[in-house]
């Protein structure tokens, strides 16, 4: 019994000194760098801007600015800023957020969404790409609205 006694003290004392670096406590070590932490930050480059009348419900229309702005030049995502202004109504209003890319929609597989506010995917708004220049707002199920209606949003020169 005095025998296991002392081994398990001896192996309790090898333990104990695996977490320490020449007589250092190990939480003293060095704080380690990561290759994120080094890397330069990305430069925000501007999408597009993208502007048009939207429909309203009890208004003549919703005139819509949609800035997209990517994080860096190879990014998926960014950040958005959108005025909407109701015609015969007051002031604009302006929301601000995050914006990701989907692919695909409820009848093209193959289409590029770029959903807002992707964190809250119940108030989320969707819009497709069209060609180069253009977007067209999509419904919350990513299904195209009417064709007949007035949902695209073209690229214009930014200001």
């Amino acid at each position: 019994m005095f025998k296991s006694s002392v081994g398990i003290a001896i192996l309790a004392g090898v333990l104990a000194s695996c977490g320490q670096e020449s007589g250092r406590p190990a939480e003293e070590a060095p704080p380690q760098t990561t290759a994120a932490a080094e890397a330069p930050a990305e430069t925000p480059v501007l999408l597009g801007v993208f502007e048009g009348v939207l429909p309203c419900a009890d208004c003549p229309g919703i005139e819509t600015r949609l800035e997209l702005t990517r994080k860096g030049p190879h990014w998926g995502d960014g950040t958005y800023r959108l005025t909407e202004t109701y015609q015969g109504r007051g002031d604009p209003i302006v929301s601000e957020g995050e914006w990701g890319t989907l692919r695909g929609s409820a009848v093209d597989p193959d289409a590029t969404v770029y959903q807002l506010d992707p964190a809250t995917p119940e108030t989320s708004r969707y819009f497709r790409a069209d060609g180069e220049d253009a977007l067209r707002m999509l419904d919350r199920d990513l299904n195209e609205t009417p064709a007949d209606m007035p949902y695209t949003l073209t690229r214009v020169a930014a200001e």
